[in-house]
């Protein structure tokens, strides 16, 4: 049934029979345990590191995304990258959820909205502002979404367990990255927002939709909360970055 609106974004489909689904082409047999990384060097890094082989693909007309198998003890567990923006977010869990994973831990970077946030502060995001487009074809109109709590619970626990320091928080999730103005980042703040990025929603959404368990690990990069912008080398946290999916690795082996 259609809830109609005034507007298209505002616009929902309560059926669950679309006419694309992933199972159509996705055919392989993944782990049931994933970490999704948006860090591309510092995965190759680790793959490289530990000699990791490749046993599938996220395919595009672009670009296709290579998944790694991680072995500890008699288990096992996959490793791969995300397709950007709250789409590509959606298509990447979609796919690899179609393929068999169930459970998701996934790290990557956020802008800080906060002057004291610091850079390469762990975020876990336990809420997120949906000013994207994604999260409105798989759930009502609304808000704001919540991360998947009993996931986010094992997550905080973890890092606890591992004297990781972090923070819980609400994030915005944004289609534009250019589009990021003063008044806007004000009101945002004023929500309760400590980061802006723009995959968060879309995860969120997905997951509620299949109840998927799956958290998000961010780590503070560039800084938008003030007049002007400072990337803090943001792209250059190399150690972070590989640590954080290091961290992810752990966590999700504990799911």
């Amino acid at each position: 049934m259609i809830l109609k609106n005034k507007y298209p974004i505002c616009e929902f489909d309560t059926s669950k029979n679309p006419i694309i689904h992933p199972t159509n082409f996705c055919h392989k047999s993944l782990p049931e345990k994933c970490v999704i990384t948006f860090f591309r060097k510092e995965l190759d890094q680790f793959v490289v590191e530990n000699n990791l082989p490749v046993i599938g693909y996220l395919n595009s007309e672009v670009f296709d995304i290579p998944v790694y198998e991680y072995v500890y003890g008699a288990d096992r567990l996959c490793i791969t990258m995300a397709f950007c923006g709250g789409p590509g977010a959606a298509v990447t869990l979609e796919e690899l959820h179609a393929m068999g994973c169930k459970k998701f831990i996934i790290c990557g970077g956020a802008g800080a909205l906060t002057k004291d946030t610091k850079v390469g502060e762990i975020i876990i995001p336990i809420s997120a502002i949906r000013d994207e487009g994604t999260s409105y074809h798989y759930l009502e109109p609304s808000r704001e979404i919540e991360c998947h709590k009993e996931t986010v619970e094992i997550v905080v626990s973890c890092l606890k367990q591992m004297g990781i320091p972090f923070t819980t928080g609400k994030t915005w999730t944004s289609d534009a990255i250019y589009r990021e103005t003063l008044d806007m980042i004000e009101l945002r703040r004023n929500e309760g927002c400590i980061t802006v990025e723009m995959e968060a929603a879309a995860f969120f959404a997905v997951s509620q939709y299949y109840n998927i368990p799956l958290a998000q690990l961010l780590y503070a990069g560039d800084d938008v909360s003030g007049e002007v912008w400072d990337s803090r080398n943001w792209n250059m946290q190399k150690n972070i970055r590989y640590n954080l999916i290091s961290s992810a690795i752990e966590v999700v082996k504990r799911l």
